[in-house]
Formats: structure tokens, C-alpha cells, sequence
């Protein structure tokens, strides 16, 4: 079997190149090889391999055909078999790339309840983009716990960085960027539902669960600036490569 990285190569060559139709087959081949789990390309497979899918697609209509029908078929074999949040999840990603969100809201709809239990973090950034905030709400009914839970696995990873290093600042400002794509998440849903005293509480409250002063001041700078995490982590990605 080809290798994944090689024929990933080969693709971003041929789509420069031009040869989209080339780079195509190439996409389709890597989605269908990264598709197999617990395996060290399975990583690949929503991150560069469909994100250079995407890419193409807005250059080659053929391309978008074949990742709208690489949906479908998925979403078949989903709700045909009961699937489960891996699946969904690439269904999801495939909408996110497209931007069709609301496919993924009226994908998500139609799951049984205990499937949906298990996807509905993925979707909620659907439902609220849809305006179903009060379906959104129905699966983060303890917004409070939720947070405190996230919070809990940031103090233990970042107990364990050497701060004073540039690969651990890395890590802290990524680790910082994910907590604060979530904090956002919620408050952005306690907003639509009209709790502006819960909007207000959990911002204190996304600070102090933080136990790490370093932390706790990317945090406080993000909230007050929005984007200041993601301008230090590139500033910090330029210094380490000069």
C-alpha cells in the first residue's frame, strides 16, 4: 500500500501544480486510508487531508461534488447503522469545511437520544449558528460542571510544563487557546438563552478554576482581547524560528 505521507506529498504537489483532478484522486484515496482507527495517520485524516479537500474544492467544483457526495454517504451508513461520535464527527467536519452548518443541526436531530448525548458537544456550535439555542441548552444543562470538569484536565496538563521554555509557553498558549474556544462556547449559549447573570458568572468563573497564575493571565488578557492567545502563539512560533 502507498504510503500516507508520500501520496499526502504528492497531492499538495499536483494541486499546486494545477493537476486537480490528480490531487483529487489523491484526497479521496488518503480519507478512505486515514479512516481506519487507533492507527498513527488516523490524526490525518480531519486535519490536513480534508482541510486540502476543502481547499481544492474552491478551486475545482468536481472536488466539492465529491466531498458533499463523500457526506452523503457517510451520513447513510450513520443513521443506518446507529454509527457513533467518530462518525458523526467527520460528518461534522466535512460541514464545517463546506459551510453548511445546518446540515449538521438537522444531521443531529435526526440521532437517537443516546447517540445524541454522546455528539452533542460537536454540534453545539451548529445548533447555536441554527438560532436552536434551546436545543443547545437542553444538552449543557449544567454549564457550571461542564466548565469546572475542562478546567480540571488545564490545571493537570499544565502542572506538568516547563513554563520557562519555549516549547512548554507553546503548549500553555495552546492549551489556553482550546480551554478558551470552549469558555466561549458557553457563553456564548448562556447569551442566546438570555442568562446574563450566568454570562457574567461564568466569565469569573473561567478565571478562578485556573490555578496556574501564567494561565490565569493569558486567560484574563484573551477575555479582555479576544485573539490575544493566537497572536502570541504565532509571535512566539516567529521568534523560535528566527
Amino acid at each position: 500500500m502507498d504510503n500516507v505521507h508520500e501520496v499526502l506529498e504528492r497531492a499538495w504537489g499536483a494541486h499546486s501544480a494545477g493537476e486537480f483532478d490528480a490531487a483529487l484522486k489523491d484526497y479521496v484515496w488518503l480519507f478512505d486510508a486515514t479512516s481506519v482507527r487507533d492507527t498513527e495517520v488516523a490524526p490525518l485524516r480531519l486535519s490536513y487531508v480534508l482541510s486540502a479537500w476543502a481547499k481544492l474544492a474552491e478551486e475545482h467544483l468536481p472536488a466539492r461534488q465529491a466531498l458533499v457526495a463523500l457526506r452523503q454517504r457517510l451520513t447513510e451508513r450513520l443513521l443506518a447503522d446507529g454509527g457513533d461520535a467518530i462518525l458523526f464527527n467527520d460528518i461534522r467536519s466535512i460541514n464545517d469545511k463546506l459551510g453548511d452548518l445546518q446540515n449538521t443541526w438537522l444531521l443531529f436531530k435526526q440521532l437517537p437520544p443516546a447517540l445524541a448525548a454522546e455528539c452533542a458537544n460537536s454540534a453545539l456550535p451548529s445548533m447555536m449558528a441554527c438560532g436552536d439555542y434551546a436545543l443547545a441548552r437542553g444538552h449543557l444543562p449544567e454549564p457550571e460542571k461542564h466548565l469546572a470538569a475542562y478546567a480540571g484536565e488545564v490545571n493537570a496538563h499544565v502542572a506538568g510544563l516547563a513554563l520557562l521554555t519555549n516549547e512548554g509557553m507553546s503548549d500553555l498558549l495552546a492549551t489556553v487557546y482550546n480551554y478558551m474556544t470552549e469558555v466561549r462556547l458557553i457563553l456564548e449559549l448562556l447569551a442566546g438563552c438570555g442568562e446574563a447573570d450566568a454570562v457574567e458568572a461564568t466569565r469569573r468563573q473561567a478565571v478562578s478554576l485556573i490555578a496556574s497564575p501564567e494561565a490565569r493571565a493569558c486567560i484574563e488578557a484573551e477575555l479582555a482581547a479576544p485573539g490575544t492567545t493566537l497572536d502570541a502563539m504565532v509571535e512566539l512560533q516567529n521568534s523560535t524560528v528566527a
